[in-house]
């Protein structure tokens, strides 16, 4: 998955929801600022964020105060407005709940247990993402993590050469159209039946481009040779002109936790396929031997006993 110049999906400054009466405009146009912001790395003036948004000019100047005071944008010495320090805060604090998947039951106790698990032991992408580097430096194409995350396919990780360019829409925490990428193929083919049956009802096969599968019994098919030949394709899938490989990342009971993957070009795939692959491969099985070190080493620390460490 990967090509092309990072574009967040764009928020309108006003929207059908508005007519809601629990949506605040004020708010929303908040959002819309930020959002525009972020997508323009060089940073904006109050005068483009007034004519790309349609919005009145005192209305901008109140809403960027409003960011700036929070600390969710920086105001340039050339009066452009980027994104703050606080972004990173929430980008961190974002990454340390994908340690955890489900919530529990009790929502007090599903909250001590993701801050147990940021407080004594890094999140999954943190984990492998020395492995997406090797990776990404091997095969000179971008290189992705992803996991299920309430229900749905995640984007956990992403690491890129300096040459790449990464899909339209494509960013860290994307979900969606996982029957379109080869990362959402692997994960869905290594999931239980009834969970399978349960996503395909709650999910449009949405047609992405002129070989997205959209029949479910193609779908499953396909699914059935990812399980039985341990690796996912997606043949311009997701976008024209770019093909991504993925293999499933297995933890110290063998269930599939992840999965891995790069992207290239769709060209590629006739002319390095069978290498790329093999590289995919090693790659998944460097990631489910570091999930089971790390249980290994989790289980010795909190019980030493039973690995003839140190008793206290």
């Amino acid at each position: 998955m990967a090509k092309r110049s990072h574009a967040h999906p764009q928020t309108q400054a006003s929207s059908p929801s508005e007519s809601k009466h629990d949506i605040l405009r004020s708010a929303q146009r908040v959002l819309a600022i930020l959002e525009l912001i972020a997508r323009t790395p060089g940073g904006l003036t109050v005068r483009a964020v007034s004519k790309l948004l349609q919005l009145n000019i005192s209305t901008c100047y109140h809403s960027l105060n409003t960011l700036l005071t929070a600390g969710y944008v920086e105001r340039l010495p050339s009066g452009h407005y980027v994104l703050g320090p606080q972004i990173p805060y929430l980008n961190d604090a974002y990454l340390r709940t994908l340690t955890h998947d489900w919530p529990a039951t009790d929502p007090q106790e599903s909250w001590r247990a993701v801050a147990r698990a940021s407080a004594h032991q890094p999140s999954l992408s943190q984990r492998l993402r020395p492995i997406l580097h090797s990776l990404s430096e091997r095969s000179q194409e971008p290189a992705y993590l992803a996991g299920w995350r309430y229900g749905e396919v995640e984007l956990q990780a992403i690491v890129e050469p300096a040459h790449a360019e990464r899909i339209p829409g494509i960013y860290i925490g994307y979900r969606g159209h996982a029957h379109a990428h080869a990362l959402g193929k692997v994960l869905l083919a290594y999931s239980s039946p009834a969970f399978v049956e349960d996503y395909l009802a709650r999910h449009t096969l949405i047609r992405l481009t002129q070989q997205t599968i959209v029949e479910r019994t193609l779908l499953c098919e396909e699914l059935h040779t990812i399980a039985h030949q341990g690796y996912s394709i997606d043949r311009e899938e997701l976008h024209a002109d770019t093909a991504c490989l993925a293999a499933p990342v297995r933890d110290a009971q063998g269930r599939v936790m992840a999965a891995i993957a790069i992207s290239f070009r769709s060209d590629l795939l006739s002319r390095r396929g069978e290498w790329l692959t093999a590289q995919v491969l090693r790659a998944a099985r460097q990631a489910s031997a570091e999930l089971r070190l790390s249980r290994h080493a989790s289980d010795a620390s909190r019980h030493p006993e039973r690995w003839g460490g140190p008793v206290s």
